[in-house]
């Protein structure tokens, strides 16, 4: 059987011309494909910081109002998400206010006794301890309700968040959200966790800010890419910088976590953080409750923080089992609906904190925005996960008369929706993806940066390639196209045999090469031999080259995409 590729290849029209001084031809013919202007290249690649700009709507108001809690000693409260986004910015806030001499509480909802966001029995429960300000961290954006229980209990609310805003905004006593209609503020897409960060350095000043500077900046980035907001702009400059911190003075619980996942304090980059740190970090609040994960990044003790790590270790194994069960079911189900517009799948054996999880695999197979329900009690908890023509927080609130919440952004967003009403839910997204697609089926695609010459790839090139770190959403590992290279030493890896281990030379190297995913292909690898392949590059467990396959087609198969 021939080698068929999984996705449309889009190959790269642009024609490289002059290049900037100091730019290396294959970083400008990248940065060009991904529309940035010569001038602007300087910049992006040296992560310059960028002028701050006005500050968000609320700001002031929030710093004063906590300054005088802080002095007047009244208790505080900060309230965090179960994810990494609002656990490591529930930590930058609570290690901020150290500076001030003052402990103050930190409150991470459970995910499945209490579900996303603020919830009227926990603002009732910190208002008879004596709470006085609730700070919300990567939540409370929609939280109507919860924002006037506040008020009548007596608690002053300041929300931190940068999810959709919906049409009516909570009366809060400060709303921090750079998303927010009208805010002012240059940087948009700032992770929960950076958002927390804006106010900690205007709570704390600038020269107490540098004090502490490091130690925020690791639980940013840390946020910024397990939450997969694009690393582009301010978030490129705070997970560069943050990237430094962690690999030069790491905190304990981040030290031990690294060490944990076999990570090489000094070689951590932001494909560590997305597949080793944050998957544990989040290991927590998937399968029950995430306050370890919060102590974790709040103690200062070795001890301490290597045992809280073994623990977030075996959660994460438990949650690596359960999500492949899930996986496997959702895909059964999303076989029984092959023409929909959008994927639908709820089953009531499902654990609430891994559907996200299949939600994303659901989009690598068909590319279609996708949504996966766990069901409990007559209640569904959702998550969704979309495609770059479709924004889901958008459709979800199209869908508000039948969500009693939901929320998120434009690639992911959750929702709870009651049983009986799934199947009118289905039916719903199904016609809004439609419209907003324009009738026309999206169709599976991976886009080309470059194609790369044999004599071209070389180690040397991956120290280029590494002037465009850190990768992720929005400024991915640049994919490059081979043509007709040898392919050998084929075998199945994983736990379950669905990876692909080889090895790929090109012109006068040979490279260790990787496929997740794409175990059940290496028969027809090993009788082809040959193939054209789109890669990206980066470095093994060993520090070596390793070539990542996104994908790849029998001989020929490039040439027949059209450019």
């Amino acid at each position: 059987m021939p080698l068929a590729p999984q996705r449309t290849w889009i190959l790269p029209r642009l024609a490289i011309g002059d290049v900037p001084d100091g730019i290396p031809d294959l970083i400008c013919r990248i940065l060009r494909s991904r529309g940035l202007a010569d001038a602007e290249m300087p910049a992006f690649i040296d992560a310059r910081a960028l002028e701050p700009g006005p500050p968000m709507l609320d700001l002031e108001r929030a710093v004063v109002r906590i300054r005088h809690a802080l002095r007047a000693k009244e208790r505080i409260v900060v309230y965090g998400d179960y994810d990494v986004d609002g656990i490591a910015g529930t930590a930058t806030l609570v290690r901020a206010f150290r500076s001030f001499g003052v402990v103050v509480a930190a409150y991470i909802p459970n995910r499945y006794e209490e579900g996303y966001g603020l919830n009227a029995q926990a603002l009732r429960e910190l208002a008879a301890d004596g709470a006085k300000v609730v700070i919300s961290v990567d939540c409370g954006v929609t939280a109507v309700r919860e924002a006037e229980l506040a008020k009548e209990l007596g608690l002053d609310l300041i929300i931190t968040d940068h999810h959709h805003p919906p049409p009516v905004l909570p009366e809060a006593y400060a709303l921090l959200n750079p998303r927010r209609p009208g805010d002012p503020s240059p940087h948009k897409d700032l992770a929960g966790a950076g958002v927390a960060l804006v106010l900690a350095r205007a709570i704390l000043g600038d020269i107490d800010f540098a004090l502490r500077e490091d130690e925020l900046l690791q639980l940013c980035a840390l946020a910024t890419v397990a939450d997969v907001v694009p690393l582009r702009g301010q978030n490129r400059v705070l997970t560069r910088r943050g990237l430094v911190a962690l690999n030069t003075a790491p905190i304990a619980g981040v030290r031990a976590l690294a060490e944990r996942a076999g990570l090489k304090i000094g070689r951590i980059n932001s494909s560590d953080i997305g597949y080793g740190l944050g998957p544990r970090l989040n290991a927590a609040g998937r399968l029950a409750d995430a306050s370890e994960a919060l102590r974790l990044l709040l103690t200062e003790d070795r001890e301490e923080a290597r045992a809280l790590a073994d623990s977030l270790e075996e959660r994460n194994t438990e949650r690596q089992r359960l999500t492949a069960l899930v996986i496997k079911g959702a895909r059964e189900r999303a076989a029984e609906r092959p023409d929909s517009w959008m994927t639908l799948v709820a089953d009531p054996g499902w654990t609430a904190g891994i559907v996200g999880l299949a939600a994303s695999r659901l989009v690598e197979d068909h590319g279609r925005p996708a949504a996966v329900i766990a069901i409990d009690d007559g209640e569904g908890k959702g998550s969704c996960r979309s495609i770059s023509s479709v924004h889901i927080a958008e459709a979800l609130a199209e869908c508000a008369d039948i969500l009693p919440k939901h929320g998120g952004h434009a690639m992911a967003a959750g929702f709870s929706v009651a049983a009986a009403r799934v199947p009118e839910l289905a039916e719903r997204l199904d016609e809004i993806v439609r419209r907003r697609l324009g009738g026309v089926r999206p169709v599976p695609m991976i886009t080309v940066d470059a194609e790369i010459q044999p004599d071209l790839l070389t180690p040397r090139l991956a120290i280029e390639l590494a002037q465009l770190e850190p990768c992720g959403a929005g400024n991915p590992r640049p994919h490059l196209l081979l043509r007709d290279v040898k392919v050998y030493g084929i075998r199945q890896v994983g736990a379950d045999s669905d990876h692909l281990r080889c090895k790929v030379t090109v012109g006068r190297f040979t490279f260790d090469a990787m496929a997740f995913r794409r175990g059940d292909r290496a028969d027809d690898m090993v009788a082809e031999g040959r193939m054209d392949a789109v890669v990206s590059v980066g470095t093994g467990l060993r520090g070596f080259v390793e070539l990542e396959l996104r994908d790849f087609g029998s001989v020929g198969t490039a040439e027949r995409m059209v450019a």
